[in-house]
């Protein structure tokens, strides 16, 4: 997908403590005092790790929305809608540091430290993390050095820039190597337990279950044309009930988002099959090739048949 151009990603500057960017990395730190909400649409290429330090938070992902305690963080997978908001009977303040990490820069140096690569990382651990003591503390010890870094770098200290993207790189790759520990080992334990629930980190009541309900039916049923109004009737909700709710939850409209996983389903199909782009098309519940083509190019910035191209010669350059 096409990245969205913002001034910053993923935190609102008036809030913002600490903010770092470098070849293929950012990184925010924010503290916030008041209600916060992300009401814009949230998609980008990059992987996003989020550490919240403190307060508690909701963040929808893809379908579902989690809950975000203290000491905790989450793998945002590249091309994940999400949208982060404020978790009911509980203060607004609260406390995040945010890395987004690009494929790029990070897909093998996560191979090196054993993470199999950006997409398997993505794929694998996208999700929830809760921390022991002593990994918070190594998290916390490792941001420190992030940020201390950065300030000597500033400052003009006498690391090279060079040595200091590196260590920044370095740095990145270690808070992702914690999480993936802590991910792995809450995987483990649900499956250990043969555990059918949904994790407790997941938000199961009032409108967040039926925003899942609704975004996991779109996601089953992309090559159907259901109404708002056969949506809204099947989900026994009003129409204009159902369309806020999901825009509270998603920040996107439903037509929105159809429309964006009709594209990412658009993708996944050009990149592995070698179907016909009037194929494709049909397969994702577009009525006809010209404006399949248009919403495709409106929202990637290809066409289908350069998108195509593109993923081709990619892999040729892998290989």
């Amino acid at each position: 997908m096409a990245e969205q151009r913002d001034i910053n990603l993923h935190n609102s500057r008036l809030a913002l403590v600490f903010e770092k960017r470098i070849p293929g990395l950012r990184v925010s730190e924010a503290v916030r005092h008041h209600r916060f909400i992300m009401r814009s649409r949230h998609v980008h290429e990059t992987i996003e790790l989020h550490f919240n330090l403190e307060g508690q938070r909701l963040m929808f992902v893809d379908r579902e929305t989690y809950r975000l305690s203290p000491h905790s963080a989450i793998v945002v997978n590249h091309n994940f809608i999400h949208k982060t908001s404020t978790a009911p009977g509980f203060p607004p303040d609260h406390h995040n540091f945010i890395l987004q990490l690009d494929r790029a820069c990070f897909d093998e140096r996560l191979r090196m430290a054993g993470l199999r690569g950006f997409d398997d990382f993505g794929d694998r651990f996208n999700g929830v993390a809760n921390f022991n003591d002593s990994e918070w503390q190594l998290i916390l010890s490792v941001i420190a050095e992030f940020k201390a870094m950065c300030a000597e770098d500033k400052n003009g200290g006498s690391v090279s820039m060079e040595d200091a993207h590196a260590f920044l790189y370095l740095q990145a790759v270690e808070l992702a190597s914690i999480f993936a520990k802590a991910r792995r080992r809450l995987l483990q334990a649900e499956l250990q337990a043969n555990q059918k629930a949904m994790p407790e980190t997941v938000v199961k009541t009032g409108v967040h279950q039926k925003v899942h309900e609704v975004a996991l039916y779109l996601r089953t049923h992309i090559h159907e044309n259901v109404s708002l109004e056969e949506l809204a009737q099947r989900f026994f909700m009003s129409r204009s009930y159902l369309t806020r709710s999901f825009r509270n939850v998603t920040g996107f409209s439903v037509v929105e988002f159809m429309t964006y996983i009709r594209i990412q389903k658009a993708q996944e199909l050009l990149r592995e099959s070698d179907r016909s782009i009037t194929e494709i098309a049909d397969l994702c519940g577009f009525g006809n090739i010209t404006y399949f083509e248009k919403v495709f190019k409106a929202t990637t910035g290809q066409t289908p048949v350069q998108y195509r191209k593109t993923v081709a010669s990619a892999g040729k350059e892998k290989k």
